[in-house]
């Protein structure tokens, strides 16, 4: 099943939340109710889902996950040193050459 990439999911959150706020707040203009219509809907297929509130879940989950895979391998990287030098000599080293013959 393709996923949508967490940056996209995030917008669509927050795309949604900016107008339900919008629409909480001032008379309900036409534009912006299908503005809303539309980004609901969207993210409602993009997740798999039927519902605004498991829509809003699952991408807030999965933006989540993925900012958590993020931090951690980001800590795990900073966290070994770098050994870049020594497995590019030591390949050199064990990689077959061939002669030409000239």
């Amino acid at each position: 099943m393709l996923q949508a990439h967490p940056s996209v999911l995030a917008d669509l959150v927050e795309r949604y939340e900016s107008l339900h706020a919008k629409a909480d707040s001032a008379a309900v203009d036409p534009a912006l109710r299908r503005q809303l219509d539309d980004v609901t809907y969207t993210l409602c297929v993009i997740t798999g889902t039927r519902a605004l509130e498991q829509a809003l879940a699952s991408a807030r989950r999965r933006a989540r996950k993925v900012r958590e895979v993020r931090n951690v391998r980001g800590q795990a990287s900073t966290a070994v040193p770098s050994s870049s030098t020594k497995a590019s000599s030591s390949h050199s080293r064990t990689t077959p050459t061939t002669a030409m013959a000239g």
